[in-house]
């Protein structure tokens, strides 16, 4: 078994710590402090930072320091607007070339799903909501189409995972997944794309019309 790197942990924890919202849009990312924090060394924390920085996550100032980069309103419009194209085509891709297996573990997730919907563990369902769209990516050919769109759901997710807080919207978040998975069961590509589309844009609508809620 590999052993990570100091650098590549401290990477990921903080990276991690940015995506969840332990550290908020514009905090300051103290190298002292931080390698305090993670027992590592400054050296160590500067590299996790410039690797951060290139994943759009943190910003970097000469002599004022690093900090977490703030994402507008529009560029989260952007982004979703873009992400209806990705997603039609990673789903188009899927559709006839994703395993049975893969389709069981769909279906477990959402029944995970809809128990975090009865529990209104809203946290949980998003964590498996994630999950649900993380098989698609998996089995998805096209591995560029793959990387780019997770790349911006990171950057994008401390924002997006609000939207499952929108009254309503669990219940028909949930109602969309399952037909998603219906149209991957029958293998019906031009069906799975126009749902997953729908998805996306719903998703759109939610954030724009809860900003407050959101931002």
């Amino acid at each position: 078994m590999s052993v990570k790197n100091p650098t590549t942990k401290v990477f990921e924890a903080l990276k991690q710590e940015i995506v969840s919202g332990v550290y908020p849009p514009l905090a300051p990312l103290s190298e002292v402090r931080l390698a305090s924090l993670y027992g590592a060394s400054r050296n160590t924390v500067k590299k996790a930072l410039l690797m951060l920085e290139k994943e759009n996550l943190v910003s970097i100032e000469l002599n004022k320091g690093a900090k977490v980069k703030s994402v507008s309103i529009d560029e989260v419009k952007e982004f979703l607007e873009l992400r209806v194209v990705l997603e039609r085509f990673i789903v188009g891709k899927t559709v006839p070339v994703i395993s049975p297996d893969d389709i069981a573990e769909m279906e477990k997730i959402l029944e995970r799903m809809k128990k975090n919907i009865h529990d209104r563990d809203l946290l949980e369902y998003s964590k498996n909501n994630l999950l649900f769209h993380d098989v698609i990516y998996t089995a998805c050919p096209n591995r560029v189409a793959v990387e780019i769109t997770t790349n911006l759901k990171v950057q994008m997710r401390r924002y997006n995972s609000k939207t499952i807080l929108v009254p309503g919207r669990d219940s028909c978040s949930f109602q969309e997944h399952s037909a998603i998975l219906a149209a991957f069961k029958k293998r019906d590509v031009a069906q799975a794309e126009l749902l997953i589309q729908q998805h996306i844009l719903n998703v759109k609508k939610a954030f724009e019309d809860n900003l407050s809620l959101i931002f």
